[in-house]
């Protein structure tokens, strides 16, 4: 049996070849099936192989949700290759990085980011090929379908800040991808080919490839994508498509939840939220607005989708559910010991949910994963039921919007102005996005947020640009030296540091 994921669109499209795989509305609502969408990604394969690239190889993707990225992310599986996706707002410097640090061998991108593809080569000084995914697509090289691949060969590497800090790319192999996702389609999601999904969650990030493409390809359902997202829009599609099951992040139920008009889709069943915790307020309002439970799971990409809190599993305040299939959840106290039901400690996971390792460094694999657990650095309790409960992070990832934001890229930035002599960047609690970023500056010169701001602009995407400053005379160090991070959270929080908002105030993108 062949271990290629790439095989949960080609069976479909060989048992159902007129299935709609995808209905793409930022091509005027394009349904493309099953067998078509095969088509595509066996040229993309063909035009990989005739470039010389061979089963092992990383291929970077940079695209918009859509047409283009399915049929690109399937093509370099079915060519054997290892996919390595890009966010799409990424800056030529944070594409540069990824295509050095994994060694790619080519990038595929669609029209909208060629002209930036080709900057971050130039940046990177690789031998990188840049393909035109549309060309790809098109290409006169044909592909028979999804090579023989082992099952530990890796189908995937996302990058995250890992669980200590510092930039990583987290592999994901064939076995893991097949096993979860079918727990995930079979036993908690319960998902069928006649089910519709709405795609607004980035195909780029572990959620969005996870939740709006793998999955519903294992089940042979359709996946309804939206290039942007619009809460009024998104209920429009939802209505027109007969979508039953939606999943997003809290920034997006708290639009619908704020929404004073808007008419609830009558086919949705049940909507989940992930990647920061969703305020039970907004939770409970948004499925008013929305006509369908609301319901929560949590993950991060070294252990994605760890529980989920699916229907008919009654709703639990708070809780993000029990184990997905195939799943173990364990609670650790300070001193190693197995908690017992309702003490706090450290969240372990173990099963096919969790990564390889990360790429090209096994120190930092051996510091998270222990005989297969996954020390994940949040705090969090299991009830009587086994459901689990997430009431701190240790870490200092900022989870803004469902995005995991990197302290040290920000700060790395920020340190590149000639007026910023030390920098910290810590989250600030934010009910709409869950958390806000802040930059606290130690400024050797006088500087302004509004001047941090346009600099910052110029090396980061716009979800990582702080919406306020502060400016001190020294950070808090603690006696190894390290700044004592916590201890400005707290002061952020409590408002005893006195913050300069940028002059632009609007949501980042």
């Amino acid at each position: 049996m062949n271990a290629n994921v790439g095989t949960f669109l080609h069976r479909w499209a060989n048992e159902d070849p007129d299935r709609a795989a995808i209905i793409d509305t930022g091509r005027g609502g394009l349904q493309v099936s099953y067998a078509s969408l095969d088509a595509q990604a066996s040229m993309v394969a063909g035009a990989l192989v005739a470039r010389g690239l061979e089963p092992g190889d990383r291929v970077a993707i940079c695209m918009d949700n859509g047409l283009e990225f399915a049929s690109a992310w399937f093509g370099c599986v079915y060519a054997g290759c290892t996919t390595l996706p890009i966010p799409a707002m990424a800056t030529a410097r944070e594409i540069a990085f990824r295509l050095r640090h994994a060694n790619c061998h080519a990038l595929l991108c669609d029209e909208s980011h060629e002209a930036i593809a080709a900057e971050a080569k130039a940046l990177a000084q690789t031998a990188t090929v840049v393909l035109a995914a549309a060309e790809a697509a098109h290409a006169a090289h044909g592909h028979a379908g999804p090579v023989i691949c082992d099952p530990d060969a890796i189908a995937m590497i996302l990058y995250t800040s890992g669980t200590t800090g510092s930039a990583k790319g987290v592999c994901v192999n064939h076995r893991s991808l097949a096993s979860h996702t079918d727990a995930l389609v079979h036993h908690t999601l319960c998902l069928t080919s006649r089910d519709r999904i709405l795609g607004v969650l980035p195909l780029t990030h572990s959620y969005g490839i996870r939740m709006t493409l793998l999955v519903p390809f294992y089940a042979g359902a359709s996946t309804v994508f939206a290039p942007r997202f619009s809460a009024e829009r998104a209920l429009e599609l939802c209505s027109e498509h007969r979508v039953t099951w939606l999943p997003g992040v809290p920034t997006m139920f708290v639009a619908w939840a704020n929404m004073t008009q808007g008419k609830a889709p009558p086919s949705l069943r049940w909507c989940m939220s992930s990647g920061a915790p969703l305020v039970e307020g907004a939770r409970l309002r948004a499925e008013s607005r929305l006509g369908a439970p609301v319901r929560q799971g949590y993950g991060l990409t070294e252990a994605t989708f760890s529980t989920i809190n699916a229907p008919p599993d009654k709703a639990s305040p708070g809780s993000v559910g029990a184990p997905v299939h195939g799943v173990e959840l364990r609670i650790e106290t300070q001193a190693g010991i197995v908690a017992m039901a309702g003490e706090r400690g450290e969240v372990l996971v173990r099963g096919p949910n969790v990564m390889a390792g990360y790429l090209g460094d096994e120190e930092a694999t051996a510091a998270v994963v222990h005989d297969g657990w996954v020390h994940t650095g949040d705090i969090g309790y299991l009830d009587d039921e086994g459901r689990l409960t997430v009431v701190d992070r240790r870490k200092d990832i900022i989870l803004r919007g469902g995005h995991s934001v990197y302290p040290f890229e920000v700060e790395d930035a920020l340190a590149l102005h000639p007026a910023v002599a030390d920098v910290a960047v810590v989250g600030k609690p934010d009910d709409y996005y869950g958390e806000e970023i802040v930059g606290i500056i130690v400024a050797r010169t006088p500087l302004s947020a509004q001047e941090l701001d346009a600099w910052v602009r110029e090396h980061l995407s716009p979800i990582k640009v702080p919406r306020a400053y502060a400016f001190i005379d020294a950070l808090p160090l603690g006696p190894s030296g390290k700044t004592l991070k916590r201890a400005l959270r707290a002061q952020v929080a409590e408002g005893e540091i006195p913050l300069r908002l940028v002059a632009d105030d609007a949501p980042a993108q």
